[in-house]
């Protein structure tokens, strides 16, 4: 689920050493010590190359767009959904994701304007979008619309959030990489319902309204991370399997002396358009083998899992795999 704090870390949190040590390595948040649904959000101009870019692109491309085009084969809508989204915001949305893709990655991404229409052309793949000045209008059926196929150039997933004068909700959903939760469960609901069942949330729930307004107004795009414990490193873990797929192996989290532990990371994203109200938010995955930390960061590791409450073991799907994992990350017993 899209957890983001209220505050901003200062400069000199953990936090932002942390976001340094990330630069060009793995995005280990556990190196904390401690589990945290609110670690704060860290402003992208606090990092360097690649943690500058909303939308990261690398050897692995490929896998995650293959990911997508299954969960579109599958049904898109499943993956795939919208509520009272308003012309204005995705309109908004659409031109950021473009402008971005060009500005991020000039050599993959060029754009082409004759007329009324515009291009995107993805120099790695050969696909040619092309749509109508409006940002909207759309040609080609492959996709739903415009906002479906620019998802579709990213290895992020993404969500659009809009806000009103009384109320919240989430507007857009695409989300071809959940994590153990559905988007129709999701979708139209305001933050603090769809925040509801995650343990913890309690106090970044009283104030959310003035949270989600300091992003939206943000001048400046924030990112935070989010991480859990998995047993293999498929992408897509939506709660009902597909049809065909068994439901017990889809749901994975099977675990045993011999199971391989991963670290199922998320850099998440928030970017702030108050012109239309709304904000955009971007999940990318990354894993990481446990049998490859090293020491000190599995004693991380093993003491950030240990500040878990009862209810987050349970939320992360831990509960009974607490002990096995922590034998694991003890590592040899020396003679």
């Amino acid at each position: 689920m899209f957890i983001v704090p209220f505050k901003s870390f200062p400069a000199d949190n953990p936090a932002i050493s942390l976001l340094l040590f990330f630069n060009n390595m793995k995005y280990l948040p556990f190196l904390t010590g401690s589990y945290s649904t609110a670690p704060g959000l860290i402003p992208l101009t606090k990092g360097e190359g690649k943690d500058k870019l909303i939308f990261q692109i690398d050897d692995t491309y490929e896998h995650y767009i293959n990911n997508k085009s299954v969960g579109r084969k599958e049904n898109i809508y499943k993956y795939f959904l919208k509520h009272e989204l308003r012309d204005t915001t995705i309109s908004t949305v659409n031109r950021f994701m473009v402008n971005q893709l060009v500005s991020e990655y000039p050599n993959l991404f060029e754009l082409i304007q004759e007329g009324e229409r515009i291009e995107l052309l993805n120099q790695r793949t050969g696909e040619k979008l092309s749509w109508g000045r409006d940002w909207q209008t759309f040609g080609g059926d492959r996709y739903v619309d415009l906002f479906d196929a620019l998802c579709s150039q990213v290895q992020e997933d993404l969500a659009v959030f809009q806000l009103e004068e009384s109320n919240d909700y989430l507007s857009a959903i695409h989300l071809c990489s959940p994590n153990h939760w559905a988007p129709s469960d999701k979708i139209g609901k305001p933050f603090s319902a769809i925040h509801a069942p995650v343990p913890s949330m309690e106090r970044t729930l009283v104030h959310y309204r003035r949270m989600l307004e300091s992003i939206v107004h943000s001048s400046f795009p924030s990112t935070r991370f989010a991480w859990g414990i998995a047993t293999d490193t498929r992408l897509n873990h939506h709660p009902e399997a597909p049809p065909g797929v068994d439901r017990i192996e889809w749901q994975g989290r099977h675990h045993d002396v011999n199971t391989t532990w991963y670290i199922r990371s998320e850099r998440q994203n928030l970017v702030g358009f108050p012109q239309v109200n709304a904000f955009l938010f971007t999940i990318r995955t990354y894993f990481y083998s446990v049998d490859e930390l090293s020491q000190h960061e599995k004693e991380m590791l093993s003491s950030a899992i240990k500040s878990m409450s009862p209810d987050t073991l349970k939320y992360k799907g831990l509960t009974e795999s607490f002990g096995l994992l922590e034998n694991k990350l003890k590592g040899p017993k020396l003679i």
